[in-house]
């Protein structure tokens, strides 16, 4: 009689677990990334992001070290940049197609790697992803702007750092919500913000970013809305769309 019981107990609590990592596993699942899909729309049709196939922008899952710093890249419009080559760095396990990705970060500063040797090879965390963004808007974990491993206090009050971004369970959804907020924080010490940088630079144009965007960018000083655009209204401008996967 007591063995039985003892049998239906664990049944019962082998059940309850069942059940309950079942409901989590749908609870982590169900998240809405319907704004992350529409901002991804916007980023590509800036030219700043890529999916992992002309239809999928693979929202739903953490990205991967390299995939972090590629979508950092881009959404600095040096992609060209990096694909030129030239570079190197000493990691030995950073996969073929993220080479010239990985040395152009190591080359400028915007990564330091794992180790000596290792760039890491695990998925990317949202600490890590902002760390890589606030460095590439001039601030210095070295210099003491902020600590690496603690980027969030400063990654709000730069702006990068908007509500339903889930930098406990980072996915690629969150790093669409980094990088477009970015587009309008200011660059460290320069006065401008990430936008008029890449448009002085020739990524994009003022036109194509007012038209998507829905800013008229500063002239003399301060941003004047002209009017909200939803970014779901703007599938894209026939941007090239080739996927780089990992």
């Amino acid at each position: 009689m007591q063995k039985h019981t003892l049998i239906r107990r664990f049944l019962a609590g082998f059940l309850a677990a069942v059940l309950m990592a079942l409901t989590l596993g749908v609870s982590v699942g169900a998240r809405d990334v319907s704004d992350a899909e529409a901002k991804a729309r916007v980023l590509k049709s800036l030219g700043l992001f890529r999916g992992v196939s002309d239809t999928n922008f693979d929202l739903e899952r953490e990205p991967t070290r390299a995939e972090a710093l590629v979508i950092l890249i881009r959404v600095l419009g040096k992609e060209s940049e990096a694909l030129a080559g030239g570079r190197t760095h000493p990691f030995t396990d950073v996969p073929a197609w993220a080479d010239p990705y990985i040395a152009y970060a190591y080359q400028t500063g915007l990564t330091k790697g794992v180790s000596a040797t290792e760039f890491g090879t695990g998925s990317a965390n949202g600490a890590m992803m902002l760390t890589f963004m606030l460095r590439a808007l001039g601030y210095s974990d070295t210099a003491g702007d902020f600590s690496w491993n603690d980027p969030f206090p400063l990654a709000k009050q730069a702006g990068i750092l908007p509500d339903g971004v889930d930098t406990d369970h980072f996915w690629r959804a969150d790093a669409v919500l980094v990088s477009y907020a970015a587009l309008k924080a200011t660059v460290k010490g320069a006065g401008i913000t990430l936008a008029e940088r890449l448009i002085a630079a020739g990524v994009f144009t003022a036109e194509t970013y007012t038209a998507v965007i829905g800013t008229v960018l500063p002239q003399g000083g301060g941003s004047k809305k002209i009017f909200v655009a939803d970014p779901a209204d703007f599938p894209g401008i026939g941007m090239d769309d080739v996927a780089i996967g990992d």
